[in-house]
């Protein structure tokens, strides 16, 4: 079950930046290299860059 109470907003965006999509994708890449236990994505929603605790996978590969 998904939990909004996990999810971190780590960097607020803005829909008026002048920030380019690559800027945007280095920036995910380095908030994932400090903190590889969770998932970094954009959100959409909140023009954002958030991170929550990975899943576990139900049988480990």
């Amino acid at each position: 079950m998904d939990s909004l109470e996990d999810k971190i907003v780590h960097r607020k965006i803005g829909r008026n930046t002048n920030l380019t999509v690559k800027e945007i994708l280095d920036m995910v890449e380095e908030i994932r290299k400090e903190y590889p236990e969770r998932e970094v994505f954009f959100d959409g929603d909140e023009f954002a860059i958030c991170s929550r605790k990975k899943k576990r996978q139900a049988y480990p590969v």
